[in-house]
């Protein structure tokens, strides 16, 4: 088995491909719009916005190089990504949604922006983490076999 890395552009033409990189632009505009704001980042909602944005950044990063690089294929031959993506997105669609609703409440402009921005990748993630969902249940019944009679 060759140990090469293949690149597969492919995968960013992909419904999965797609929201993967919309997930990471909405995550850095959000960065952006809270390092740009009035209001002081030493506060509670600031720190915890930017922790949960960049988090959801470098783990949507990771999948996306893994799955741009073939890496679930060529390393974890046993490892079932699908569902590892599956549990991932989730969660960072849970943590996007807590991180928007903590922004919302301050009433200042950019974090209005952001929290949209916090919404629109929980929306993506919940979207990504559907067809994750859907594809590994697909995959469960492809290789279901009939139990033996006696």
């Amino acid at each position: 088995m060759s140990t090469e890395f293949k690149y597969d552009a492919s995968y960013l033409k992909s419904i999965s491909g797609v929201l993967k990189i919309s997930c990471l632009t909405c995550c850095f505009f959000g960065f952006i719009c809270i390092l740009c704001s009035s209001v002081h980042l030493h506060n509670f909602r600031a720190c915890f916005y930017n922790t949960i944005v960049l988090f959801a950044f470098v783990c949507t990063s990771s999948v996306l190089g893994a799955r741009l690089f073939q890496l679930w294929q060529h390393k974890f031959y046993i490892f079932n990504a699908v569902k590892c993506e599956y549990y991932l997105h989730v969660f960072l669609a849970f943590a996007c949604f807590i991180a928007a609703s903590t922004t919302i409440s301050l009433d200042v402009t950019a974090y209005t922006i952001a929290t949209f921005f916090a919404l629109l990748a929980f929306s993506f993630y919940a979207l990504d983490a559907y067809l994750g969902y859907r594809l590994s249940r697909q995959r469960d019944v492809q290789t279901q076999t009939e139990p033996q009679t006696v």
